[in-house]
């Protein structure tokens, strides 16, 4: 039995183009048993994703939960002595992704916005 059973649909209708992708009871499984769960309070300057306290990283949901529609939140990783960003979530918009081993995530945005962050391990 699997760990973690997630569905992710997206359905796109503007003018002529029409598109919808649906994936029902995905998978993943947990190397280990924990989770981080945690509030982010994002700056323009960039904070970190915790990851302390698993042993890996593994499926991470995260959400903007910034209700004005001028708030993005960017997620990325530190690279090079800098923020390298990969995502950008508008208000209210959720992802899930993977993470890599080693890397070290990080999250910013506009001033006073938030972001939930829940990462299983491995």
């Amino acid at each position: 039995m699997a760990d973690i059973t997630y569905g992710v649909s997206l359905r796109v209708t503007k003018g002529f183009l029409s598109n919808t992708v649906n994936v029902n009871a995905a998978t993943a499984a947990m190397a280990q048993t924990g989770m981080v769960s945690q509030t982010l309070t994002l700056s323009p300057n960039a904070v970190s994703i915790s990851t302390a306290n698993l042993s890996s990283a593994g499926l991470a949901f995260v959400q903007n939960l910034s209700t004005n529609t001028a708030y993005t939140a960017a997620l990325g990783v530190f690279s090079g002595g800098s923020f390298v960003g990969f995502s950008e979530l508008r208000s209210g918009e959720p992802a899930i992704i993977r993470l890599s081993a080693g890397a070290q995530y990080q999250a910013k945005g506009s001033s006073g916005s938030l972001i939930r962050v829940d990462i299983t391990e491995g």
